[in-house]
């Protein structure tokens, strides 16, 4: 039996609707995180009303049921959304996909600014999600308790020649040059599909 990841994003309040479609087709949980949207401009950004709350659910499936939960996402008629697999098998994933999943984490604070130089090497969009680093023996300290950073995850899934684009543009950030300021790293993306 293998294993895979379906990961659907989806307007905020759309989740357990979504993930109560995904459990009667036999899924047996998963997960919803809170999110948000990238602006599509930098004007509607600057006003602050072009970001659009999100939630980001998580299942892992066998294959079994994969095929019948993928396509009760898509029939619960989110507003607007997306929904893609990912391998969760550890053998090779060299194999080619035409869609790809770039993950970005960096500090809090700059995901709009990579955003950005990602739409101008040709990604439609992302979904932004709120985190933290782990504590470790060598983070700054207040008063005995440890400080940790809060970071930004940015998904964005593209077409494998795009993801090659935006991989290049975003390592060329100045921002991201310091040592630890950020990660990014690219999965392969089995059965896209968009919801709504």
């Amino acid at each position: 039996m293998r294993n895979y990841l379906l990961i659907a994003v989806v307007q905020k309040g759309d989740g357990s609707r979504v993930m109560k479609a995904m459990r009667d087709a036999g899924a047996t949980g998963g997960t919803i995180c809170y999110a948000r949207g990238s602006a599509s401009s930098s004007v509607l950004a600057l006003l602050g009303i072009g970001d659009s709350r999100k939630e980001v659910i998580m299942s892992l499936l066998s294959d079994e049921i994969l095929d019948s939960v993928l396509l009760a996402a898509k029939r619960a008629k989110s507003k607007n959304g997306i929904a893609f697999i990912m391998d969760a098998n550890s053998e090779d994933r060299s194999m080619s996909r035409e869609w790809e999943m770039i993950e970005i984490i960096v500090e809090k604070g700059y995901s709009e600014d990579v955003m950005a130089t990602a739409r101008k090497a040709g990604a439609s969009g992302g979904t932004i999600i709120n985190a933290h680093g782990t504590a470790s023996e060598e983070d700054a300290k207040f008063f005995g308790i440890s400080i940790v950073p809060e970071k930004e995850i940015l998904l964005i899934v593209a077409k494998s020649d795009v993801s090659e684009r935006v991989v290049e543009a975003v390592k060329g950030l100045e921002c991201l040059k310091k040592k630890g300021m950020g990660i990014l790293f690219t999965i392969p993306v089995n059965n896209f599909v968009p919801l709504g």
